[in-house]
C-alpha cells in the first residue's frame, strides 16, 4: 500500500496538471482552479479515512474540518461581526473535526467498502451536492469540483493496487484487489448500502446535462495550447514592457 506522501505528492501533481489544463482552456477562473486543486488532493487521501488511529488521516480530517469551516463562514451575512464569524467558523470545525470524525471511525473498517470504486463515486456526488445546494456554486463548477474528487480517489486507489505487485519478485501481494475494487464481497450489507446511496444521492444533484455537454465537447478545448507555436513565453505578463 502506498504511503500518505506518495498519495499527496501524486495526487497533487495530477489534480495540478488537471486544473491548469482547464484554466489554460479558459473554463476555469485562478479562484476556480484552487478550489479543484484541493479538492483533487482531499480525494486523493479520503479513501483512508476509516484508518481510525493514522496521523495522516487526523491530518486529512483536520484539513477538512479546516475548508468547510471556511466555506460556512464566507456564506453568512456580511452584517455579521468578526466575533460571529469567528464563532460560526470554530463551530463548524469542531462539529466536523470532532464528532463527524468520531461517528465515521466507529462505523467504518480499514480497506472495507470505502476503499472502493462506488466509494468514489459516493464522494464524488457528496461534494457535487454540498457545493451547489449548501455553498451555491452554480451547476458546473460544482460538477467539476466532484469530478475532481472523484478522480483523485481513483488515482488513490490504482497506486495502492499498483503498490500490490511485488515487482522486484515479479509476484502479488496480499493485499492485491482490496484497493480497486467495486465492492465488498465480506460485507454485502455495506456495498448494498453505498450503491443505494449512490442512487439516491444522483437524484439530489443539480442538473447535469449542461455540465457533462461541455465537458466532453472538444470545442470546449479549442483554446488549449500544450506548447507554443512560436518563441517560449513570450506572453509572459511584463515581458514586452521590460525587454521591448
Amino acid at each position: 500500500m502506498a504511503d500518505f506522501k506518495t498519495h499527496f505528492t501524486i495526487t497533487s501533481i495530477g489534480s495540478s496538471i488537471a486544473s491548469t489544463i482547464l484554466f489554460a482552456s479558459a473554463i476555469a477562473t485562478p479562484q476556480e482552479v484552487l478550489l479543484y486543486f484541493t479538492l483533487g488532493v482531499v480525494g486523493g487521501l479520503l479513501p483512508d479515512i476509516d484508518s481510525d488511529n493514522s496521523l495522516p488521516v487526523r491530518i486529512l480530517f483536520t484539513f477538512i474540518a479546516t475548508v468547510i469551516s471556511f466555506l460556512v463562514m464566507f456564506k453568512q451575512p456580511p452584517e455579521n461581526t468578526a466575533v460571529e464569524l469567528l464563532l460560526v467558523w470554530m463551530g463548524s470545525f469542531v462539529f466536523i473535526k470532532y464528532f463527524l470524525f468520531s461517528f465515521f471511525t466507529r462505523i467504518t473498517v480499514h480497506r472495507g467498502i470505502i476503499h472502493s470504486i462506488p466509494a468514489s463515486v459516493f464522494f464524488g456526488l457528496i461534494s457535487t451536492i454540498l457545493l451547489y445546494r449548501i455553498f451555491h456554486f452554480n451547476e458546473f463548477v460544482a460538477w467539476m469540483a466532484g469530478m475532481f474528487v472523484f478522480g483523485g480517489y481513483i488515482i488513490h486507489l490504482l497506486l495502492d493496487e499498483l503498490y500490490s505487485l511485488n515487482l522486484k519478485g515479479l509476484g502479488i501481494k496480499k493485499s492485491a484487489g482490496t484497493a480497486f475494487k467495486f465492492g465488498n464481497a465480506s460485507d454485502l450489507k455495506s456495498t448494498f448500502f453505498i450503491y443505494l446511496a449512490i442512487v439516491l444521492l444522483f437524484f439530489s444533484t443539480p442538473e447535469h446535462n449542461h455540465f457533462f455537454s461541455i465537458f466532453f465537447d472538444t470545442s470546449t478545448y479549442r483554446h488549449l495550447k500544450f506548447f507554443p507555436s512560436d518563441n517560449w513565453f513570450s506572453e509572459l505578463m511584463f515581458y514586452q514592457s521590460k525587454f521591448p
